[in-house]
């Protein structure tokens, strides 16, 4: 009974478990439309779910599969108030007794956000209890042995034979995890139960059994009653042992190897020896294999042809971006020798020096092998040299430096950043060390570090610092553009006076933005600068 009720629990817990990636699947193909009528058809061809319901932030149910649950709310749910108020991006709840539905389920939940990371509400999927309990087949057991559910209060669910279970059996279970117990149903039968607990910790898988009745030694004859078809029976099994071992599992065992090697990118490796020796039925699974191999690798060869001329492509526009902004660049440089209006010219410098900034940019993108990302070091640290180019920074006896933790970030991230830079940079140069200041050691830093929960981008300067610098870096449109980039990277702007008298500012960024950022196949990112 132990071993069937195991097998219950482990199908119970595949349908709850199955739950959440089918949560995440339906997110993404109804991303722009979360009411679309396939939904209907979807949950249709899955049996061991009963609705599927859109909820908005207040709770209000926008649109269900079930009938008769338009215009519900999920408002005092629990489940709904945990996805509200807590940081899971998923809920399952205990059970309840739904009545549109007319039946005990249980509530798997999605939290929906909003592009700036609000709560948007809900994608709810309901699993009845019924649909993670089975019926016994071919068990040994009773017919009327049944499969139920069972919370941790004792309340029964899927049971014909009880709605609680007795509290002395409870604490036993609380203390010891499983047992087997003698029980009186609610009915006054006698019955055998055996609970074994899901790994969820929510729920008990449970089954129950009439108790047998003793046998009379008397009636049992220990040779021709028992000893005889023991013996059959463990020649039969011996017998069905060897053949199945001969032809069935040494062969399997075979291709779990073969599909081992196919897993680990072994695409080329053939199944010769089953397909030379085997029985048919296992010949035909070994020609399967090799045929799936093959189509893989083909495809896995597309792809990657794909994502080469895609990426040959984006370095492409890169490169022509670049060009272009460095012709607007020279444009601009031509028609300001033309322009003798003293503030006219400073607006047209500060325009040629962010353009000047974004054709850097573009350069370092295109430069890199993956344009999907940036390695923060080499990116922030080339972007630095030649940002001291293009000001003239050594002319002016002024270093621009660079301490920059190994970190890798989404190049979505990386443009403001580096647009950030260029221009907490530009200012430093342009307003920390004015003419007739001693320059000689003048220095400007540019940091990047990285801990648990925050990324820092700085730029420090040992110049002039104070409110005299705030007034001169403040009098153009940089202080506004660098908030922007601050919160276009979910950061915070600080500004200040750095340890050597000058003047500092930085975006302190949250780790989590910036890893789930990141695109597919950079998900251990995160942790390189730790």
């Amino acid at each position: 009974m132990s071993l069937v009720a195991e097998e219950a629990a482990d199908r119970a817990e595949n349908v709850l478990a199955s739950a959440p990636g089918l949560l995440d699947v339906i997110d993404a193909l109804v991303k722009d439309d979360p009411c679309s009528q396939p939904l209907n058809e979807m949950i249709d061809r899955l049996p061991q779910y009963s609705a599927m319901s859109v909820v908005d932030a207040d709770g209000h149910i926008l649109c269900t599969t079930q009938e008769g649950g338009q215009g519900a709310t999920a408002l005092e749910r629990p489940w709904f108030r945990e996805l509200r108020d807590g940081s899971a991006a998923f809920v399952q709840s205990t059970a309840y007794y739904s009545p549109i539905s007319k039946q005990w389920v249980l509530a798997a939940a999605k939290k929906r956000t909003n592009p700036d990371g609000s709560f948007a509400g809900a994608l709810v999927i309901g699993v009845p209890v019924d649909s993670l309990v089975f019926r016994l087949e071919r068990t040994g057991l009773p017919e009327s042995s049944e499969i139920a559910l069972l919370d941790p209060t004792g309340r029964v669910f899927g049971s014909s034979h009880w709605e609680m279970l007795d509290s002395t059996i409870m604490t036993t279970l609380k203390s010891d995890q499983d047992g087997f117990f003698d029980a009186r149903a609610d009915k006054g039968e006698e019955r055998q139960i055996a609970v074994v607990p899901m790994s969820q910790g929510k729920f008990y898988a449970m089954l129950s059994a009439p108790r047998l009745a003793p046998i009379a030694l008397e009636n049992v004859s220990a040779f021709g009653n028992f000893a005889l078809p023991l013996l059959a029976w463990l020649l039969a099994l011996v017998t069905a042992w060897l053949a199945t071992d001969r032809l069935v599992l040494r062969w399997l065992d075979y291709l779990r190897r073969i599909a081992v090697l196919y897993a680990s990118g072994k695409l080329s490796v053939q199944p010769i020896r089953a397909k030379r020796a085997a029985p048919g039925e296992i010949n035909v699974l070994a020609d399967t294999l090799e045929e799936m191999a093959v189509n893989v690798r083909d495809r896995a060869n597309k792809l990657e042809a794909a994502l080469s001329a895609r990426d040959a492509a984006m370095k492409e526009i890169h490169h022509r971006v670049k060009n272009n902004l460095q012709i607007i660049n020279s444009l601009l440089s031509l028609q300001s020798r033309k322009v003798k209006d003293p503030a006219a010219l400073a607006v047209l410098d500060d325009a040629r020096a962010r353009i000047n900034a974004l054709s850097l940019i573009h350069r370092s993108l295109y430069e890199h092998n993956d344009i999907r990302s940036v390695d923060v070091k080499a990116f922030f640290g080339d972007l630095a040299s030649q940002l001291d180019q293009a000001l003239g920074a050594e002319d002016q006896k002024i270093r621009i430096e660079s301490d920059i933790d190994e970190d890798t970030v989404d190049a979505d991230t990386a443009v403001p950043l580096a647009l950030f830079t260029a221009e907490a940079v530009t200012n430093a140069v342009k307003h920390a060390f004015p003419a007739g200041r001693s320059v000689r050691g003048g220095r400007v830093v540019v940091s990047y570090k990285v801990t648990e929960t925050d990324a820092v981008l700085t730029v420090e300067d040992d110049g002039i610092g104070g409110p005299e610098a705030v007034v001169a870096a403040g009098t153009g449109i940089g202080g506004t553009l660098m908030s922007a980039f601050a919160r276009q990277v979910h950061g915070h702007l600080e500004e200040g006076n750095s340890p050597s008298g000058g003047r500092l500012v930085r975006i302190r960024m949250p780790r989590k933005a910036m890893i789930e950022a990141m695109p597919s196949g950079h998900e251990g990112a995160g942790n390189i600068g730790k």
